[in-house]
């Protein structure tokens, strides 16, 4: 019986670690200017550093980056919006919204509107940003009920 908790938390484990290393997404999104004077929008989904010095893009009036980390039990979201060349550019003034699963734990944003972040203009020289962490409970739930199960069967072992 002993075997088969220790395998129980062997697994436990290496799922962790599999989440750690494979649980991410990051999404870059770059409005650029074409030679035809047109605006261009360039997505890149889960790129990496690497392949911006390898395969670099024009000058961006605007970049989004929004990164998603899963950690098995908690889930962190990192969003960053700058407007280098907007302005320069002509682009409207806009308010700029953002909502997020989870709690906000630090951001630059003006204000909130119920759930939703808010900046009231393009981002200046500072980009907007903002930072949140949600809890996957039930991950959470079903950890405690295996833990339960895992110390209720070793009792009944001993």
């Amino acid at each position: 019986m002993r075997g088969t908790v220790a395998g129980f938390w062997l697994g436990a484990l290496v799922a962790a670690g599999l989440f750690a290393a494979t649980g991410g997404t990051t999404l870059d999104i770059r409005v650029t200017g074409t030679e035809a004077g047109r605006a261009q929008l360039e997505q890149d989904v889960d790129q990496g550093a690497l392949a911006g010095l390898l395969a670099p893009s024009a000058p961006a009036l605007g970049v989004l980056h929004i990164k998603k980390r899963t950690w098995g039990v908690v889930t962190t979201y990192s969003e960053t919006l700058a407007a280098p060349g907007a302005r320069a550019a002509g682009a409207p003034d806009m308010r700029v919204l953002l909502t997020v699963p989870g709690a906000v734990t630090v951001t630059n944003a003006a204000g909130r509107e119920g759930r939703a972040l808010v900046w009231t203009g393009l981002p200046g020289p500072e980009p907007a940003w903002a930072e949140a962490r949600a809890v996957n409970w039930v991950v959470v739930v079903a950890a405690v009920i295996a833990a339960a199960v895992s110390l209720w069967m070793r009792g009944m072992a001993g």
